[in-house]
């Protein structure tokens, strides 16, 4: 089942032009959270992921691009721990005042660009990530790296674009694919090392174009497990 944003509700950032990348996510993470589209997108992939993951109270869960949180907490109360990975030290700030504000024992952060920082190996049990892929210039080197991070028998959820005209996002600085087509994408994975791997509806965000209709955007959910001899990730 599709979950659909409000498009008086989604509101995709404005990066500002010029300088780091990481440095204009920096300055939009105070008012990240502000925004009910990017709350409603991670709540809906958290459902999506609870729905084809069987998820454990004992997983360790890597949260790539995690931001501010908002998918980490949202699987927080299904899950062990979570370690939330993102380039953005002011994004993760914000999260960490949620976390101490909140005594949760269970959340910890770590800045990383995992591009050119390594990601601890063999650490987690699932890697989840939310509308991440489409800024990194080179995902299958990303992919290699997040499933070098799992566990035998872990396994990755992630949810990102369809493939899209590019009129998504207002500005396309920091933008590098215009999300993504499935096969692609799964192909993609199957090289990193990932078995059974499917994709499944998980979002639908629906906002005005350039005239002002109203233009759907659908966004997927990527899974496959790293255990060439084990059992499909998903339920069913």
């Amino acid at each position: 089942m599709r979950r659909n944003s409000d498009s008086s509700d989604w509101k995709p950032a404005a990066i500002p032009a010029g300088g780091d990348p990481v440095a204009r996510f920096d300055r939009l993470a105070a008012e990240w959270d502000a925004n009910p589209g990017r709350v409603a997108v991670a709540r809906s992939v958290a459902d999506a992921i609870r729905r084809d993951v069987p998820l454990r109270r004992d997983m360790d869960v890597l949260d790539f691009g995690a931001g501010t949180g908002l998918l980490s907490l949202s699987l927080l109360p299904d899950v062990g721990q979570v370690t939330a990975v993102d380039a953005s030290g002011e994004m993760l700030a914000v999260l960490e005042a949620k976390v101490r504000t909140a005594k949760l024992a269970n959340v910890r952060t770590l800045q990383c660009d995992v591009r050119s920082d390594p990601l601890p190996r063999a650490a987690f049990d699932l890697v989840v990530s939310s509308m991440v892929l489409h800024h990194i210039p080179d995902p299958a080197a990303v992919l290699t790296a997040l499933v070098a991070s799992l566990r035998p028998g872990g396994g990755v959820a992630i949810a990102d674009l369809d493939h899209e005209d590019g009129s998504f996002h207002t500005d396309p600085q920091g933008v590098f694919h215009h999300g993504f087509e499935r096969s692609e994408i799964r192909r993609l994975a199957e090289a990193a090392g990932l078995t059974n791997v499917c994709t499944r509806d998980a979002h639908v965000i629906t906002r005005p174009d350039s005239e002002g209709k109203p233009q759907a955007y659908s966004v997927f959910l990527l899974t496959g497990r790293h255990d060439p001899s084990g059992p499909p990730l998903t339920r069913g």
